[in-house]
C-alpha cells in the first residue's frame, strides 16, 4: 500500500521535479502537492457510483422521526457520509440460496428499499436500517495499483502548471491521465457485481424458490 507522499513523489517524477521527504517542507513541490493531492483522493470517489473506494456500510442510529405521517424512522447520517447509496433492513440468516440467476446478490438489492436523505438524516420505513454510502474522504492506503497509477497520472496534471510553467507538459500529462482513469474505472466496476435491471416477475421467482 502506497502512502500519500510516495505517491506525491511518483507525480512530482512525471513533471521532472525532484522527491520530497516531507508534506510539510517549505517547498514549492511540497506546497502544490498538499494544495491538490488530498482533494484530488476525495474527489474520486465521486469518479462512479459502482466503484468500491470509500464505499462503507453501518448500522444507523434512530432519532427522534420529525416526519410520522410520511416515514415510519429517521436516523441521523454518518459524520463521514459523502453520499448514500442504498439501504438494508434485518433479515434472517439464510439458509438456502441459488448460485446464479436472473436477479442481485444480495437479494435485496433486487428491491431497492426507499429512503430519502434530507438535512441531516435519513428517513426510510425499514426497522434497524443498514446504510451503504461512500464515505467523504478516503486515505491513499484504500487506492489498488491501477487507482494509484490514475491518481499520480492526475496529481502530476495539476501540479504541472505551476511547477513547470509549461502548458505542453500540462497537455500531454492531461492525455495519459485520462486513459490511466479510464482503465482504472473499468478495472474498479468489474470487481463490483453487476446489477441486474431487467424485470424479473413475482410468478418466475416463485419457480426458482426465491418466493413461496
Amino acid at each position: 500500500m502506497a502512502s500519500l507522499i510516495q505517491l506525491c513523489n511518483r507525480a512530482l517524477a512525471n513533471v521532472a521535479k525532484g522527491q520530497i521527504a516531507s508534506l510539510n517542507e517549505d517547498t514549492l513541490e511540497s506546497r502544490e502537492c498538499v494544495r491538490f493531492a488530498q482533494p484530488l483522493l476525495d474527489e474520486m470517489i465521486s469518479w462512479s457510483d459502482n466503484i468500491p473506494l470509500g464505499r462503507r456500510r453501518v448500522v444507523l442510529a434512530q432519532v427522534t422521526n420529525d416526519r410520522p405521517a410520511e416515514w415510519l424512522y429517521a436516523y441521523v447520517v454518518p459524520n463521514d457520509m459523502e453520499t448514500p447509496l442504498g439501504i438494508r433492513g434485518v433479515e434472517d440468516d439464510a439458509t438456502d440460496l441459488p448460485e446464479g440467476g436472473p436477479f442481485n446478490f444480495p437479494l435485496q438489492a433486487g428491491y431497492p428499499l426507499r429512503f430519502v436523505f434530507e438535512g441531516d438524516k435519513i428517513y426510510t420505513n425499514v426497522e434497524t436500517a443498514t446504510l451503504i454510502y461512500t464515505a467523504s474522504t478516503v486515505p491513499a492506503s484504500e487506492l489498488g495499483a491501477l487507482m494509484q497509477k490514475a491518481f499520480v497520472d492526475e496529481l502530476a496534471v495539476r501540479i504541472a502548471t505551476p511547477l513547470s510553467k509549461e502548458p505542453k507538459i500540462t497537455e500531454t500529462l492531461t492525455r495519459v491521465a485520462e486513459l490511466s482513469r479510464a482503465r482504472a474505472l473499468a478495472h474498479e466496476e468489474n470487481r463490483m457485481g453487476q446489477r441486474q435491471t431487467s424485470y424479473v416477475s413475482e410468478a418466475e421467482l416463485a419457480r426458482m424458490g426465491i418466493m413461496r
